[in-house]
């Protein structure tokens, strides 16, 4: 991605258009003003863009436009098209065009957009790399407002890895400085800091400390227009609430997030999740249907984090034949992703599933591998479960001395953890 300064502009319409400096200048400009205004050592006066725009029949507006203004325009334009296919890739056009120039704040401000695109993409390795260098841009402009910015963006980095109790330092830290936040963060702004804290403390089922906060977050529902971020406090309100009676706040969420079928997809994972605590298998499993169906399928393996939480969750709680339905998703969709971890378990879901419908020659391959890729980790409680697990399918196999030893490895197992 190429921008422009305004000397720079000037220059190459100039040289496009085969025309002398001598020639744009005129009687009315020296050619030495021109020179030193093309190589932005001085800035240009109304009067000679103006002259200049006429002469090489281009909008004044245009050339007034300094890098600073051209990579902010570009950098608000980007943040409005997030889900294109070259949204990474002009972002990072924009951090080396900023970094050339020395334009660190434009810089910070490109890779907080870059840090939130790996946040919802789910691209966890790319976005610990990227955090890093979010770091590294910061500490050289450390003032109240880029404050404000990183230690919200340290927050749904650390939402994003489900480290949800340091996340909240980051934003008890900016809660203790809610009302001495410089004025230049609007009010809109401000109150993504107490949204952010009350969707930490779902995460943690602390019900009761995050609705001390939905004061706050109904007034950004009142003020905000951003259409994702009222279906996000929607689905919270869904989670939070103990009432029975929801039915327009799923209304609402549908309404929200039909132009964003990712985080509308997410929403029916959560609601199908927090159904099924309730009780309501039900509509768990319709919300779970509708999840499966409004996520197209090669965006499937970006939110496979989201779907594995899910599936543990129905698997967990003994919905199996439920969970059948959605398995060789997961699979495939940990597979497509590469993510190691993802790959274990869903595998020892489709293990697992097996072993429930009475596949159990299938179920021991599937375990086996998944058990294989988990020993990489080391001596674990959740280790020691898989070799249970795997005991399990043994003993309904009829092969008891496998049975006997993994049983008597999860035992040792369980001693050493």
């Amino acid at each position: 991605m190429e921008i422009l300064s305004t000397g720079e502009k000037i220059r190459r319409a100039r040289v496009k258009r085969g025309m002398t400096l001598k020639a744009l200048c005129g009687s009315e400009i020296s050619v030495s003003k021109m020179s030193t205004i093309e190589n932005d050592k001085v800035q240009a006066e109304e009067w000679i863009l103006d002259l200049v725009a006429k002469r090489l029949g281009i909008e004044k507006e245009s050339l007034k436009k300094d890098i600073i203004q051209e990579v902010t325009d570009q950098l608000e334009k980007l943040s409005e098209n997030m889900f294109t296919k070259t949204y990474e890739k002009d972002v990072k056009g924009l951090i080396k065009v900023t970094e050339h120039n020395k334009l660190s704040h434009q810089t910070f401000l490109a890779r907080i957009q870059l840090v939130d695109y790996y946040i919802e993409k789910g691209k966890i390795e790319e976005l610990n790399v990227e955090i890093s260098n979010l770091y590294r841009t910061y500490i050289n402009i450390v003032n109240a407002e880029t404050q404000y910015l990183y230690c919200l963006t340290m927050a749904k980095y650390l939402y994003a890895t489900s480290e949800f109790e340091n996340a909240l330092v980051f934003l008890n830290y900016l809660m203790s400085n809610f009302y001495t936040l410089p004025d230049s963060i609007d009010q809109e702004a401000r109150l993504q800091i107490p949204f952010m804290t009350v969707s930490c403390l779902v995460y943690m089922e602390d019900y009761d400390e995050a609705k001390k906060y939905l004061p706050y977050v109904k007034e950004l529902l009142e003020i905000t227009s951003n259409d994702a971020t009222k279906g996000q406090i929607h689905l919270l309100y869904c989670l939070i609430s103990t009432s029975e009676d929801l039915r327009e706040s799923y209304d609402k969420i549908d309404e929200y997030l039909k132009d964003y079928p990712e985080m509308h997809a997410k929403a029916k994972y959560f609601l199908a999740v927090k159904l099924l605590e309730k009780g309501d298998a039900d509509r768990a499993y319709k919300e779970m249907a509708e999840a499966a169906r409004i996520i197209s399928p090669e965006k499937m393996s970006d939110n496979i984090e989201m779907i594995m939480d899910a599936m543990n969750k129905f698997v967990g709680t003994g919905h199996y034949e439920e969970a059948s339905k959605y398995v060789d998703m997961v699979v495939n969709a940990a597979i497509e992703n590469q993510n190691p971890n993802c790959v274990e378990r869903a595998y020892y879901f489709k293990g697992i599933l097996l072993a429930e419908s009475g596949n159990y020659n299938m179920a021991e391959t599937y375990l086996s591998v998944s058990l294989d890729m988990l020993i990489k980790k080391g001596r674990t409680r959740e280790l020691a479960k898989r070799y249970r697990d795997l005991a399990n399918v043994y003993y309904k196999m009829d092969k008891k001395e496998e049975a006997i030893r993994y049983f008597s490895m999860s035992i040792q197992t369980e001693a050493h953890v």
